[in-house]
């Protein structure tokens, strides 16, 4: 009966839970199902909402499109009545100007009656006139005719002058050229020379200190040995030698100033007997590549100083026939450059007082505007911008990067156009260098300025390409820079750290004062009381 009621509890029991779990499921399903009605809902709010906001933008869109409709309408409708208006007024200015016309006219016929009438008086006194006029005109022109062809005459002349020393100067460039190739060739000769011996010397070197180190070895007794010892401490030395001349040597035929100067320091660190003649040969090449390098900085530079440093370490050094080219070039270019800078200081030195009284004039004299006006066409203006005096007054003003004598001083040939110097030496020949000083001394110092550097222009190319401009008399290509060591004796040594800090020191500029200032403007390259616009001198007017 115990199990009975045992088992009756259980049943009791798994029936209550069979109930409890089936109200549980029953539960989650309900609410599952409200959960996905109310998502239902949800989206169908949100589609009908989405439509009702479509609807809203297609219906604001038309709203728009009419809009512009009735705009793009109305416009048409407002120039329509304006080209209307417009046609109207037109139509009223044709009939108002035929009428002025036809009135024109008549005052126009009444006018040439009394114009007629008057002409029958007055011919034989016009054609007095006309006849006179011819005849001043013919005179004028004659002489005009006259002055240019005596102009072209002169610029004919310095261009045959020109022309002769180009063709002097390429005869004796041609001349130097096989002058340097024959001592070039001579000397190169000679270190290959000098290279065989060292080889020869270098393998008989090489041979006596491997026989002299198997005597060594192959020795018996004591005095063997040392007798061995003798004859391999004279091969090593022999073999020393050798290997510095044989260094030597090839450093010099290769012609290498990075290869010359450390082996040329190890010669002469060990100072080794029987190798001086190669030591000399390598310093005495070592030098004359050197110079050669100190004279084309010099030219690239175009600094006068510096070309003359460099041209006087080359005859110094002995090396005249061996750069004669490059000698003969520096020689040209250094006297074009002198007197460039003679003509460019001589500007410089024109006080403002002496230039007011060029810009003062109102009516100046035709030998004062072609002047002027040939300056400033060298200086790169346009001749729109130099038609009248005014206009050649208002250059003159300029200050600042534009002041006359700053762009002077930084005018080299080569900014020139060739058309401007042709068309200017065509002016200038017609003056007399005399009659320019006599009418005032500014006029005298711009016109022989203008004189030099258009002959110079005209002596270079017409057309100057880059190759022109970086090669040869136009400025050497920069070379690469020296080893350590710095220029030889026969030049300009480096500055030491010392002497370039000093040297620094002394350029900066002062603060206060007017003594400080007066020497910042000389550090600067100006004169005491020269013009304070005026920049300090280009490269190639340094005189040292």
């Amino acid at each position: 009966e115990a199990e009975e009621k045992a088992k009756l509890e259980e049943e009791e029991e798994r029936l209550r839970k069979e109930a409890e779990e089936k109200a549980r499921l029953e539960e989650e399903e309900r609410l599952r199902l409200e959960a996905e009605e109310k998502a239902r809902l949800e989206e169908e709010e949100r589609l009908r909402k989405e439509a009702e906001e479509r609807a809203r933008l297609e219906e604001e869109e038309r709203l728009r499109l009419e809009a512009e409709e009735r705009a793009r309408l109305e416009e048409e409708e407002r120039l329509r009545k304006e080209d209307e208006e417009r046609a109207r007024l037109e139509e009223e200015e044709r009939i108002r100007r035929e009428a002025e016309e036809a009135e024109l006219r008549r005052l126009e016929e009444e006018r040439r009656i009394q114009e007629e009438e008057e002409r029958i008086v007055e011919l034989q006194r016009r054609e007095l006139e006309e006849r006179l006029r011819r005849e001043e005109q013919e005179r004028i022109a004659r002489e005009q005719y006259e002055e240019n062809m005596e102009a072209e005459r002169r610029a004919a002349e310095k261009e045959a002058a020109r022309v002769a020393a180009a063709k002097a100067l390429e005869e004796e460039t041609c001349l130097a050229r096989a002058k340097e190739e024959a001592a070039t060739r001579i000397q190169i000769d000679t270190h290959k020379r000098n290279q065989e011996l060292a080889d020869r010397e270098f393998e008989a070197a090489r041979a006596a200190e491997i026989e002299a180190e198997s005597s060594v070895q192959n020795s018996k007794s004591d005095r063997e040995l040392e007798i061995a010892n003798r004859m391999r401490d004279g091969a090593l030395q022999r073999a020393q030698r050798a290997t510095i001349n044989k260094d030597l040597a090839d450093a010099t035929i290769q012609r290498d100033v990075k290869k010359l100067k450390p082996m040329i320091s190890k010669a002469e660190k060990k100072r080794v007997s029987g190798t001086e003649n190669y030591l000399l040969q390598a310093k005495k090449l070592y030098e004359q590549l050197q110079a050669a390098t100190q004279l084309k900085g010099a030219t690239f530079d175009r600094r006068i100083a510096d070309i003359e440093a460099a041209i006087h370490a080359i005859k110094k050094g002995g090396f005249e026939t061996l750069l004669a080219v490059e000698l003969l070039e520096a020689q040209v270019l250094l006297k074009k450059l002198q007197r460039i800078q003679r003509a460019a200081l001589e500007v410089q030195k024109l006080s403002q007082q002496t230039i007011a009284i060029l810009k003062s004039y109102n009516r100046p004299p035709d030998v004062v505007v072609q002047v002027m006006r040939s300056v400033f066409l060298l200086l790169g203006n346009k001749p729109s911008q130099l038609a009248t005096w005014p206009d050649i007054v208002i250059q003159l003003n300029k200050i600042g990067k534009d002041n006359t004598k700053r762009r002077i001083q930084t005018c080299t040939p080569e900014d020139i156009e060739y058309t401007h110097a042709k068309k200017v030496e065509l002016i200038l020949v017609k003056y007399d260098e005399e009659l320019v000083f006599d009418t005032t001394q500014a006029l005298g110092v711009f016109y022989n300025w203008a004189e030099c550097i258009a002959d110079e222009r005209l002596a270079l190319p017409e057309v100057l390409t880059e190759k022109h401009k970086s090669s040869g008399l136009f400025g050497a290509a920069r070379p690469p820079p020296l080893p350590e060591g710095g220029m030889v004796s026969s030049g300009t040594p480096p500055a030491t750290g010392k002497k370039k800090k000093q040297k620094e020191k002394k350029e900066e500029k002062p603060k206060n004062g007017k003594k400080k200032v007066k020497v910042a403007a000389i550090a600067a390259g100006l004169r005491p009381g020269a013009d304070k616009n005026m920049p300090p001198p280009p490269k190639f007017l340094h005189a040292d």
